[in-house]
């Protein structure tokens, strides 16, 4: 049977492609070392490959010597694949899912939206989810806040594409680009991953 991925679609910002191991990193689930191409995701999943190859990609998991710990009369493989699957119905439940969000009319009418972010604490990746998705956090159905941080910002959506200064230089009308640059910046100061998931797309939804 394939190894199959926990979700059918991941974003870009979720995989880290193209990576090499040497051995000592990563192993089977059998307890073969693993030396080569492999790949990885922000749900905690490891394939090898440099990116994912339907038939062909296999799981990894951390690698421990077993030589120097068969002594303690284990099966590691077993345990290691019963660890495996403990460990994807846990993760399963706590992660999140990408957002498509759209302002409504009465954002655009009153210039904003909010947009709602998760970035898991042990690796910083940032990913959008929905104000429901924010408001069921550490709850049974929604996120643990003790694997991701849960934010919001303001996001700029009508108006003027920069800002509108009057004689004196100050600002008269805020602009879309220039707004959510500061938003982006200032938010960035605790969640630096934000601007390489906004990647400079301040017009967004604009």
């Amino acid at each position: 049977m394939a190894d199959k991925r926990k979700r059918a679609y991941y974003t870009k910002a979720q995989i880290t492609k193209g990576l090499l191991t040497d051995g000592g990193q990563w192993m089977f689930m059998d307890g073969t070392e693993y030396k080569g191409q492999y790949h990885t995701y922000t749900t905690g999943e490891v394939f090898t490959q440099s990116a994912f190859v339907n038939g062909v990609s296999k799981t990894l998991i951390p690698y421990i010597d077993l030589e120097s710990v068969s002594k303690l009369g284990v099966d590691f493989a077993k345990n290691f694949e019963y660890d495996s699957i403990k460990t994807v119905t846990v993760k399963e439940s706590s992660t999140p899912n990408p957002a498509v969000v759209q302002p409504t009319d009465k954002d655009r009418i009153n210039g904003y939206m909010l947009r709602y972010y998760a970035s898991k604490v042990n690796d910083d990746n940032i990913i959008e989810i929905t104000k429901d998705d924010m408001g069921k956090s550490n709850t049974p159905e929604g996120l643990d806040i003790n694997l991701y941080k849960i934010f919001s910002l303001r996001w700029k959506v009508s108006g003027p594409m920069n800002d509108v200064l009057d004689s004196y230089g100050n600002i008269k009308e805020s602009g879309i680009i220039d707004t959510n640059i500061r938003t982006i910046t200032l938010k960035s100061e605790t969640y630096p991953a934000l601007k390489d998931y906004i990647a400079n797309n301040y017009t967004e939804f604009s």
